[in-house]
């Protein structure tokens, strides 16, 4: 028998998302005394180097939306509850807590009756799937109905970035860490949460979409689409096809589907709804870069030959992975200023020197582990932290004859906002509630 899973366009809240849940019966087994979680995509949020929300976060309007309908449905115990990217002591962003303020959560928690939860305040509980330990916060394994609500969201290292990965923010940081490995497959571990943290629904929000994410650099599109399924592959499958990816080059489902003896093909899905064609929307999941890997092609257009920063692979966990993108921008705005030097900048937990560069800039403690007496490197500099602090970066670099001024990519990183100004499509009040009239 086929997964069913629903596919519909969004014309307003909340009747769009409540024709994809009857659609696809989401609510099956929903009973009034089942302890709802529900778990958005919030990744992190940097006050200092902010970034447009759209197709990067949950939207807080479809959020809402589903709280209405639980409410209407009978459900008394709704908690949202999110992990967010956080480093304590560090400049890397905020707390779960501080994006739920700055979104307005509070009104949703005053105005329904719901609790929010930080899950990297909660007790973690070690599981295992396929041989591997990770941790997971206790609320995610106890939830008796939890729906997983990603964004339609393209990713750099995985191509995609819908419920399968969402689920990766219930995980400890130490797990996050670890699912990112030298001798082991990044893909391969971001199909085995779900193993373990099973949804019960699965609502992929699709107003905005986002190609070459996740983070910095991304580019958000109006897609207008939800898709809801009880099942999680189902869902995921028709999450990448909207996205105008064929779900068979999307390694973690493959890998999934295979373990369980399923098919990734579309034709194994109920598709109801509107039809697939009527919504797709291609979004690249990936950036023009080199023949070489030494940096995104933009760059030979700016004249930055002698700086290189190799393409990030898999190992690159989170942490780092937020630097990446504003590392990419300082060597631009430094090169603008002709301040670039023959350096590279090495990432992730894999990656060796060239041997040719004059300064070897070792970004995190995974990777001066792994590369700090390399007998290639000619000058290392080791950029410290788990993950690094955005000052620790401009030192570094610093130390290279390279001459970061943040304010300088602060007002580059501003640009981003400048693309989505004026455009009625991309509405900000989509992700932030205010009080109502």
């Amino acid at each position: 028998m086929k997964s069913a899973a629903a596919l519909v366009r969004y014309h307003g809240s909340p009747d769009s998302l409540r024709r994809a849940i009857e659609l696809c019966d989401g609510f099956t087994g929903l009973t009034p005394n089942d302890r709802v979680l529900i778990k958005p995509n919030l990744v992190g949020y940097d006050e200092r180097y902010p970034m447009p929300l759209f197709g990067i976060f949950t939207t807080t309007r479809i959020v809402e939306d589903l709280i209405v309908l639980l409410k209407e449905h009978g459900a008394r115990s709704i908690a949202v509850a999110e992990g967010s990217v956080y480093v304590k002591g560090k400049d890397a962003g905020l707390t779960t807590h501080q994006i739920y303020d700055k979104l307005g959560y509070p009104l949703l928690a005053q105005r329904h009756d719901v609790e929010l939860i930080d899950l990297m305040q909660q007790e973690f509980v070690t599981v295992e799937a396929e041989g591997w330990e990770f941790e997971v916060a206790r609320p995610a394994l106890e939830a008796d109905f939890l729906i997983n609500l990603p964004v339609l969201k393209t990713h750099n290292q995985s191509k995609v970035s819908l419920g399968l990965k969402n689920l990766k923010g219930c995980l400890s940081n130490k797990s996050r860490r670890n699912a990112h490995g030298a001798d082991h497959s990044l893909l391969q571990r971001l199909s085995l949460f779900v193993e373990r943290i099973t949804p019960a629904l699965t609502v992929i929000d699709g107003i905005f979409g986002l190609e070459r994410g996740p983070y910095h650099g991304s580019i958000a599109k109006r897609v207008n689409a939800l898709v809801a399924s009880n099942d999680p592959l189902a869902a995921d499958c028709v999450g990448a096809a909207l996205a105008g990816l064929d779900p068979a080059e999307v390694s973690h489902l493959v890998d999934f589907a295979g373990r369980h003896g399923r098919s990734v093909a579309l034709e194994a899905i109920e598709l109801r709804g509107d039809p697939l064609d009527s919504l797709r929307q291609r979004l690249r999941w990936d950036t023009d870069w080199r023949e070489d890997g030494s940096g995104p092609r933009v760059w030979d257009k700016l004249g930055l030959e002698t700086a290189a920063l190799p393409k990030y692979d898999d190992t690159l966990c989170t942490g780092c992975a937020y630097l990446y993108g504003p590392i990419l921008l300082m060597l631009m705005s430094a090169a603008l200023e002709g301040d670039a030097a023959a350096t590279e900048v090495l990432t992730g937990k894999a990656m060796a020197p060239s041997g040719s560069a004059a300064h070897t800039v070792l970004v995190g403690q995974c990777m001066i582990k792994a590369n700090a007496r390399h007998e290639a490197i000619r000058h290392a500099v080791r950029i410290r932290g788990c993950p690094p602090s955005f000052d620790a970066v401009q030192k570094g670099l610093a130390e290279c004859g390279i001459r970061v001024d943040l304010d300088a990519y602060r007002r580059l990183q501003g640009m981003v906002f400048q693309r989505y100004q004026g455009q009625p499509e991309f509405d900000p009040s989509f992700h932030y509630l205010t009080p109502r009239a």
